[in-house]
This record gives C-alpha cells, structure tokens and sequence, in this order.
C-alpha cells in the first residue's frame, strides 16, 4: 500500500488553522496541498471555521449543483435519516450506497457532515 500523500502534522495543522478561521485556498498554499484535500481532511477531523461552526441550518441552495465538471445532488432530510437508519443497522458505506443510489465516499462525507451538525447543537445546547 502507498504511503500517505499527507502526513499526520500536516493534517493536524490544516485542521487547527481551519478552526483559526484561515480559509481552505490560504491553508493549501501554506501546506502545499490542494484546496480539495485540505476540505476533505477538515471535514475528516471535523475541524470548522469559527464561522461555519455557527451553521446548524444545515444546507442552503439548489438541491442540484455542477461541481468539477460532474452534477452533484444533495442529500434531502428523507436520504439523511435512511442514511443514518441503515448505518445504524450495521451496514458498510458501500451498502448504503449502493440502497440510495451515492458512492460510498459521499456516504463517508454525509455521514461526518451529519457528525459535525449534532455536534454544532450540543455545543449549543451547553
């Protein structure tokens, strides 16, 4: 197996300077990684920009969007809790997946976006 592009600092320094409130595009040019892994390694750590952090609305927009030459569908508040039921049955991202019609890393990506709202409102809550 091929060793890791990105190691375990510079991860954790994405991370700490997202929740410091840099931007993804000031964080890649620092770390020398692409805007697209430093989003998905914040997402992964559940790192937040402060202003993010404030976001328990969930999404705001079209429900479908064209991101990198390829159309995107969000998840609705139905998909979300099948999602959250199936996962919650012992299913494998793939299984779910396959049952609503996503790629399993967009199961992967849903399910810690999911995490990082819960945790938003226990916040919240204290």
């Amino acid at each position: 197996m091929p060793a890791p592009k990105y190691t375990r600092d510079q991860i954790e320094t994405a991370a700490r300077m997202r929740e410091e409130g840099k931007t993804v595009g000031q964080i890649a040019l620092k770390l020398g990684m692409s805007q697209q892994a430093v989003d998905w390694h914040c997402l992964r750590e559940g790192a937040d920009s402060p202003k993010t952090r404030k976001n328990i609305v969930g999404d705001i927009g079209p429900m479908v969007v064209q991101r990198g030459g390829h159309v995107v569908r969000r998840f609705t508040a139905e998909e979300d809790q099948k999602l959250l039921e199936l996962e919650a049955q012992g299913m494998t991202k793939s299984q779910i997946g396959r049952a609503l019609g996503r790629r399993p890393n967009s199961i992967t990506a849903r399910l810690l976006t999911l995490a990082r709202r819960d945790a938003r409102l226990e916040a919240l809550a204290e």
